[in-house]
């Protein structure tokens, strides 16, 4: 037995299907990436393409699919690929062996997910490494998953791509409502110590970008700024410290 590998960003490589946020918005979505990750399909899909807007949890549904291949399967490696990795690596390579060297590990994975797969749309020699991983994990019996932030009919990818990512299960993930947001920022804000009131934290929802990283850095202001005040946390509060008109 090959050891499993899944090497997502260090701040990433927990995320699991449990600690995902889900409502009647996604819910029907993240079923089916459990299924496919799990081998629970009816008809056995080798291939799954999310797409959906920046923030709606596409990274880490790759994440939880993976985590949750490791759970069931026995065999093999699991494997996480950024686009703008991949570009870099063909970019950087004077010569197709040299290409086909890198990926060597990629190809011959059991599950492999590419992330931000619209950065490759528009450049032919990389879309190919795509195509190639694709039909190499797929033949060999593994599971793809691939992400991108639009529908087909705005891939942009190239015929032969498109056709290939279009075999297998292609599942919009919708973001969440801010009801529902606003409960995991407030989490977030007490994880930091910060008492956050619903209200501010709904205000929030509409101002703030949908990625963590942008929300957790607008909570770090908060907090110092109350701190400097020596007040609680209201939207006028926030406001000032986000210095939003």
């Amino acid at each position: 037995m090959t050891q499993l590998k899944f090497p997502f960003p260090a701040t990433r490589e927990e995320d699991c299907f449990d600690d995902f946020l889900v409502d009647s918005r996604n819910e029907t979505t993240v079923k089916l990436c459990q299924g496919f990750s799990g081998g629970n399909l009816p008809g056995k899909a080798k291939s799954l393409t999310l797409h959906g807007p920046d923030g709606a949890g596409k990274t880490h549904l790759l994440i939880a699919m993976g985590n949750n291949f490791k759970t069931w399967s026995n065999y093999g490696t699991a494997l996480y690929l950024d686009a703008p990795r991949l570009l870099e690596v063909v970019s950087t390579s004077s010569a197709y062996e040299e290409i086909k060297t890198s990926l060597h590990q990629y190809e011959n994975s059991s599950f492999l997910a590419v992330d931000h797969l619209e950065k490759v749309a528009g450049n032919a020699v990389v879309e190919d490494q795509v195509f190639h991983l694709y039909n190499a994990v797929v033949e060999a019996g593994g599971l793809f998953a691939a992400a991108v932030n639009a529908p087909p009919s705005r891939w942009g990818f190239q015929e032969w791509l498109s056709t290939r990512l279009l075999w297998g299960l292609t599942v919009e993930l919708n973001p969440v409502g801010d009801d529902a947001r606003a409960k995991v920022l407030g989490r977030m804000a007490e994880g930091m110590g910060l008492a956050l009131p619903e209200k501010v934290a709904l205000w929030l929802m509409s101002r703030l970008p949908r990625d963590p990283a942008s929300q957790m850095e607008a909570l770090g202001k908060i907090d110092q700024y109350s701190l400097i005040r020596g007040k609680k946390v209201s939207i006028q509060l926030a406001r000032e410290a986000l210095e939003i008109n």
